[in-house]
């Protein structure tokens, strides 16, 4: 298994410009700590890995090494939220560029619905209920998510509200015809996280 990361490579560079008298020792700790956690998923399904090592790990491992280098717990976070808002934004605006194309929101929802189940279904860790529709509406609850359980895990449980802020940032303004209507999230301390992507 690699343990080389670019969301880690990415966050570690943001530190540079924010705590440069800690980075060495921030950049230390944050790739042992990375390391451990790769040898705990080795030998797990490449659907558990794709979460955890590629994209989790690397926060809790920066995280952690961040607070304990410097204390400073909401710098932390605001690194990693503001990496996973960037990606989510660049995200977004190659969507908006496709929807330009005549009627092809109408089938967003389906994709959404098909590629949560693909990427986000119970082989990978996740727990859902989905709501029948019509085909118009991408309505699934997560009750069990690897990303909230992995932080909780750690230590750090609210760290689990970066990763759900992407989502909004992805998928709050894609097209006129389409809404986005999340209500909760397991990270902010709800039930579930609902997903809702409706055409109008």
């Amino acid at each position: 298994m690699k343990h080389n990361n670019k969301i880690l490579e990415a966050l570690l560079e943001e530190s540079v410009k924010i705590f440069p008298e800690h980075y060495a020792r921030i950049e230390e700790k944050a790739r042992s700590l990375y390391l451990e956690f790769c040898k705990q998923e080795e030998g797990k399904p490449k659907e558990i890995t794709m979460h955890t090592v590629r994209q989790i790990y690397p926060c809790i491992a920066f995280y952690k090494a961040v607070i304990a280098e410097t204390g400073q717990q909401e710098a932390a976070y605001k690194i990693i939220d503001g990496y996973f808002q960037k990606k989510a934004a660049a995200t977004a605006e190659k969507m908006r560029k496709i929807l330009k194309l005549p009627f092809v929101y109408n089938f967003i929802p389906k994709i959404m619905t098909a590629v949560i189940r693909k990427i986000f279904g119970r082989r990978s860790g996740f727990e859902m209920t989905e709501h029948k529709t019509d085909g118009k509406v991408c309505h699934i609850d997560m009750l069990r998510c690897p990303y909230f359980q992995t932080c909780s895990a750690c230590g750090c449980p609210e760290l689990t509200a970066a990763f759900c802020n992407s989502d909004d940032t992805a998928y709050g303004n894609l097209h006129p015809k389409l809404s986005w209507e999340r209500k909760k999230t397991l990270g902010r301390g709800d039930d579930c996280c609902d997903f809702i992507l409706r055409v109008k």
